[in-house]
């Protein structure tokens, strides 16, 4: 009851000092004593910074010579893939048997050997061949070469097929006037 007698500045110090006090003692919690050690705080969050020069210079053009290797190498041969053929073909004879065993292939070109058996007759025969694969038409051309086994009038002929995009056909045609289709398939 002292503050109600007190002069009017007086109590207003005093009203404010125990406001004061009380938002203290409320916002910030009761202070820390040496037996409560507090917490240390987080250091602040790295920030990282690029710094960015130029784009490496473009590599020097090489030749073969020096190990170069093309970004894209030129069209697939199936022909590396798949050695032997098996199938048949029409000419004078009749239906006859082929086998192309394909020997060597580098890049487009391709080097294989023509067998050939017919049924009827018990004609057989191989001979060596030379063509070229396009990747762009997915077409062979073959030329005929030397005789390895040759019957009694036979001749040597050329072809030419397409290759099914799949790979499961080589089909076309015998380039003699007197024949006709091919058709191969992979053996095996």
């Amino acid at each position: 009851m002292g503050t109600a007698n007190a002069p009017a500045p007086r109590r207003r110090s005093a009203l404010r000092c125990a406001a004061c006090a009380a938002l203290l003692l409320a916002g910030c919690g009761p202070a820390p004593t040496l037996a409560e050690p507090r917490a240390p705080e987080p250091p602040p969050a790295a920030e990282t910074i690029y710094i960015v020069l130029q784009d490496p210079p473009p590599a020097p053009a090489t030749t073969a010579a020096d190990g170069w290797v093309p970004d894209e190498f030129p069209g697939d041969n199936p022909f590396e893939r798949t050695r032997t053929w098996i199938g048949d073909y029409d000419c004078p004879q009749g239906t006859t048997e082929m086998t192309f065993r394909i020997l060597e292939v580098k890049g487009d070109r391709i080097k294989a050997v023509f067998g050939f058996h017919h049924a009827e007759s018990g004609a057989a025969g191989k001979y060596l061949m030379s063509g070229r694969y396009d990747a762009e038409t997915r077409t062979a051309s073959f030329s005929p070469g030397a005789w390895l086994e040759r019957p009694p009038n036979y001749v040597t002929v050329g072809m030419k097929g397409d290759l099914a995009f799949d790979g499961s056909l080589f089909a076309g045609r015998i380039e003699h006037p007197d024949c006709g289709a091919f058709r191969l398939r992979p053996a095996g």
